[in-house]
């Protein structure tokens, strides 16, 4: 079998899965290098170190809740559907949910994002493009916060059955948007 040519994919790929197993405590270069059997020193030439990675794999994440994101849909849907997403991603790769819960996007994603959203959202709101991208960004500290208690101790299972977080991040969303509702 012929391994895998040694890419930033590959990197950030294996480092979800070292967090998803071990929590961020198992997460080092030299985990990450022993993973795909190279030397660590060679992990150096695709990302920079491990804060680089960390970032990488925020920006990611990022990235991924707009993928599909239908940008014309009212902004009770829309946000809902990021929210969503989010929170099947996080769900997916819970190790990652402290990641995002303290590491910001890098300011060239948020713009990229900003363009995206910004518009459509603050069209759909009726407010100013700076608001509506507060109001979203609100959502996602909302939604990585709930993520961070329900994964945050990886690899420990959730403290939780799944159903207490499913009836807790419906109500804690729902509060959220019925706010902006009533703003």
């Amino acid at each position: 079998m012929t391994a895998r040519p040694l890419t930033p994919a590959l990197i950030i790929e294996t480092a979800l899965d070292i967090l998803d197993q071990e929590g961020g405590a198992g997460l080092s270069m030299r985990a990450i290098a022993a993973r795909l059997d190279v030397k660590a020193a060679s992990l150096y030439y695709h990302v920079r170190n491990k804060d680089a990675l960390l970032q990488a794999l925020v920006d990611q994440i990022a990235g991924e809740l707009l993928s599909d994101a239908d940008l014309t849909a009212p902004w009770r849907e829309l946000l809902t559907a990021m929210a969503v997403r989010l929170r099947g991603v996080l769900r997916t790769h819970p190790g990652a949910a402290a990641v995002v819960a303290t590491k910001n996007v890098s300011p060239e994603v948020a713009q990229r994002i900003a363009d995206r959203l910004g518009p459509p959202l603050a069209a759909s709101l009726n407010t100013t493009t700076d608001r509506a991208l507060l109001l979203a960004q609100s959502l996602f500290v909302l939604v990585a916060g709930l993520a961070l208690a329900e994964f945050g101790d990886v690899p420990n299972e959730p403290a939780a059955p799944r159903a207490f977080y499913d009836a807790w991040f419906d109500l804690a969303v729902g509060t959220f948007l019925d706010g902006i509702d009533s703003a």
